[in-house]
């Protein structure tokens, strides 16, 4: 069952690599006809006209993961799975932008009828392929609920047999460690310290040189921290969702802070993940340290209309619980209004 699932699941990501990075490119190719063609028109940039679009599915669901490892319990084994009642009502409103954003564009485009065809041909491939792209995303971790069951009845199994202490240590395990079980329990260890320490590194903004192509759609993280300096007065990153909201800061660790997070407040964390999606209907805006336009941070964020910057390689250590900042989506920026206050 795991080699099934998992053959599937490797299928399912190769074609969301695929399908996301086409989707990235044409999101660039709108951004840059939009830049030279009209530039004064989309003040919020391009991604609003890639908001609210039908298909595009982000409300919980069970086989929501914190991590795509498998250690870690889906949304619906921790209760997080519940319906968010206004997202309807906000994926109308989003919807309503767009059509206003497109509708501007097309007026600015009128008397430039060969430029206006290029527009919607544009946008209709690239509306296309940000919602196959989202739902590739949403749909991803469909088998990890099966994957965690399978995984964990192999676990008490051994326990059962006293082979391991406990069912979750079969997860610092390799398949060569269960089919040679005679050091199984000094390897479930060294895998667990392995563990431990690789998941507290912090992953580099970027690995060499992004493709020119990507750079219309990711020039500040490059430029804002190649000398790892914040900006002034503030934190820099990638604009990854529109919008300007103020609001208090919460630092946000994992799945045991959820509950202090307050309607309003300011998500500040790592990176996210699509478990946390029930906190972005509370958020009034999310910041990361890590992640880019395709990350979770940043493809939630838009389906919710609030504002998101990922990338900023410090927030996490820069900003504390209960500070008051803008966040703005569009320039980048988290501006410091206020110290932390209790």
């Amino acid at each position: 069952m795991v080699d099934s699932v998992g053959h599937a699941a490797g299928e399912q990501f190769w074609s969301l690599a695929v399908v996301g990075g086409s989707a990235w490119k044409m999101e660039a190719c709108l951004t840059r006809f939009a830049r030279k063609q009209m530039p004064h028109t989309l003040s919020t940039g391009v991604q609003v006209l890639l908001r609210g679009l039908p298909g595009a599915a982000f409300d919980a669901q069970p086989h929501g993961v914190q991590s795509i490892d498998w250690y870690w319990p889906t949304a619906g084994e921790l209760g997080w799975a519940r319906p968010d009642t206004t997202l309807d009502e906000r994926r109308r409103g989003l919807a309503a932008e767009r059509e206003a954003a497109v509708s501007t564009c097309r007026r600015a485009l009128a008397d430039r009828p060969e430029l206006l065809q290029r527009f919607d041909s544009l946008l209709g491939v690239t509306q296309r392929y940000a919602v196959l792209r989202e739902e590739q995303a949403h749909w991803f971790t469909l088998g990890w609920p099966v994957l965690r069951r399978c995984v964990l009845r192999l676990g008490e199994q051994l326990r059962l047999e006293t082979t391991l202490e406990n069912p979750n240590d079969i997860f610092f395990a390799t398949r060569g460690d269960l089919e040679n079980r005679a050091g199984l329990r000094d390897a479930v260890t060294r895998g667990r310290e392995t563990w431990e320490r690789r998941r507290r590194l912090v992953a580099p903004l970027t690995i060499g040189t992004p493709p020119r192509l990507i750079e219309w759609l990711m020039p500040q993280p490059v430029a804002a921290h190649g000398n790892g300096a914040p900006a002034a007065g503030g934190l820099l990153g990638q604009g990854a969702s529109p919008g300007r909201a103020t609001g208090r800061v919460r630092v946000l660790s994992g799945p045991e802070d959820f509950d202090a997070f307050q309607p309003g407040e300011v998500l500040v964390a790592q990176a996210t993940a699509p478990a946390w999606t029930p906190l972005f209907a509370r958020a009034a805006a999310v910041v990361t340290d890590g992640g880019t336009l395709a990350a979770p941070a940043s493809l939630v964020a838009r389906e919710y209309g609030i504002p998101a910057v990922v990338g900023t390689g410090q927030a996490t250590r820069q900003l504390a619980t209960g500070q008051l900042v803008t966040v703005d989506g569009i320039t980048g920026t988290v501006g410091v209004v206020g110290d932390r206050s209790t």
